[in-house]
Parts: C-alpha cells; structure tokens; sequence
C-alpha cells in the first residue's frame, strides 16, 4: 500500500529478511539493519541468494549489521536474546533480561554498535531531504518507546515526512506514560495515524477522543487515544496526504506485478 517503484525503504530490525526482501522486489532501493549478528548473517546470506538468483531486483537490496539508536545512546550498547542469537525477540530492552531474571536464568548478550538514523540517512546510505518518498519500517522489541520520539527534532520542520511503520510490543515492555506523551507529540506531526488495518484517525488539537475498554465508553487526551490504541492493535502507520494519493496509484501497479523471492531460514 506504501511502497512504489519510486520509494526508498530502510527496514530495521530486519531479522532474517522476511519484509526486507518482499519490499525489495518493488522498491527503489532497499536497507536492511539488524543488530542480532545470528539473524544478520541469515539476512545477509538470503540477500546474497536474490542478488544471485533474481538479478532484476536483488541488487537493489542490502542489509548491514548494526542498531539505530537515538542520540544519548549512540555508540555500543548491550543486546540480549532470550535463548539463542537469532530468534525474532532478541533486543535492547530490559524485558529480554527480565523474562529470564524471572525464571533464575541469564540471557545471551553481546554489544552492538549504534547510530542515529539521520546520521545513517546522511553519511551511510545517502538519503536526502525531502523524504517524500522514503518509507521506514522499524520493530525493535520495545525500544522503540524511546526511540520513535527521538525523532520529532529532526523531522519537526520538514513539509514532507517519511512514512513510518512501527511496530509496538507492550506484551513485553510498555512504554511509560511520559514516552506516550512524546510518542503522541511525534504522531502530532502527521497527516494520518492508521492503527492496525484501521485507516485513520489524524490528530486534532483540542479535539476530545474516545476509546472502548470493556464495552465502556472512555473520553481521553490524545496521548490516552493514543496509549489506548497502541495497546489494542500493537502498530502504527504515519503517513502524509501526498502519499494517500500517491499509495492509490501504486497499489494497481503492484497487483500487475509477479513477485518471487528464494528464501533460507
């Protein structure tokens, strides 16, 4: 729906390159980042197998090993997987410690290096202002609670924002009131916040919203709106006017195209 011929994606964490390499078959380009080294030397090898066996589009994709981080914590920072390296669920956050704290057992960890997403834009991949057509995908097992509203000072005078899927895991670890009230200070920048399947519900200043818990009937600020709905669907998309129009256009042409991806777990 958000991805053209046209768009440049940079997908993160990227685990080992299942929506990396679907968006790859239609996108302008496409980045992977993952920070587990088990799953990015997974990612890594299926990469090189579409580079190999679908030339048409597999040069057009890459994955690198590393995290995104917001400012303060750039540099090398502390990863844990609970089990084994490469599961889905390794990441940054105290819950993957305190899943195993509560069982007596320690998790695997390992340091990973870290970089601020305007920095990776600017120095690494080359992305350039205007993001008119730049789509992010970012599920990192809930540090995004701390990083999505690290994000509000680079884009917050921007005319045209990337779209943004994220993924939220608040059965894991949820976010503090105040990273709501930041989350919700950063979704105020957009034209459309699209929870789930359910498109969309954009932000009003001083508007009253409503949410239903248990059959009930609850009218809330729009950090609670907000809170509320993260809880029920577990992912957001942000998206512009500009690319509502722009979505329409592309959806037909996709449904023309034949996609095809090798693949090894």
């Amino acid at each position: 729906r958000y991805i053209g011929e046209s768009t440049t994606v940079v997908d993160f964490g990227t685990w080992i390159g299942p929506t990396l390499l679907f968006h790859g078959q239609f996108s302008k380009a496409s980045y992977g980042m993952e920070a587990d080294p088990a799953a990015y030397a997974v990612a890594e090898h299926n990469v090189e197998l579409n580079e190999k066996h679908n030339p048409s589009w597999g040069g057009r994709v890459s994955v690198d090993s590393g995290c995104v981080a917001r400012p303060e914590d750039v540099g090398t920072m502390a990863m844990r997987a609970s089990g084994s390296a490469g599961v889905s669920t390794s990441g940054i956050g105290e819950h993957v410690f305190q899943q195993f704290r509560d069982v007596g057992k320690s998790p695997i960890r390992w340091e990973v290096r870290c970089y601020t997403l305007p920095d990776l834009f600017d120095d690494y991949w080359g992305i350039r202002k205007p993001y008119e057509d730049v789509f992010l995908k970012i599920d990192v097992e809930s540090y995004e609670c701390k990083l999505v509203p690290s994000f509000y000072d680079w884009l917050r005078e921007e005319t045209h924002l990337p779209t943004m899927y994220v993924s939220f895991h608040p059965q894991f670890a949820e976010c503090t009131d105040e990273e709501y009230l930041s989350v919700a200070k950063f979704f105020a920048l957009y034209d459309h916040v699209a929870y789930g399947d359910r498109d969309d519900d954009p932000f009003v200043e001083d508007k009253v919203y409503s949410v239903t818990y248990r059959k009930k009937t609850h009218y809330v600020t729009y950090p609670e709106y907000v809170k509320g709905k993260i809880r029920q669907y577990k992912f957001v998309v942000l998206y512009q006017n500009h690319h509502a129009v722009k979505k329409k256009e592309d959806a037909k042409k996709k449904e023309e195209r034949k996609l095809s991806v090798v693949f090894s777990h």
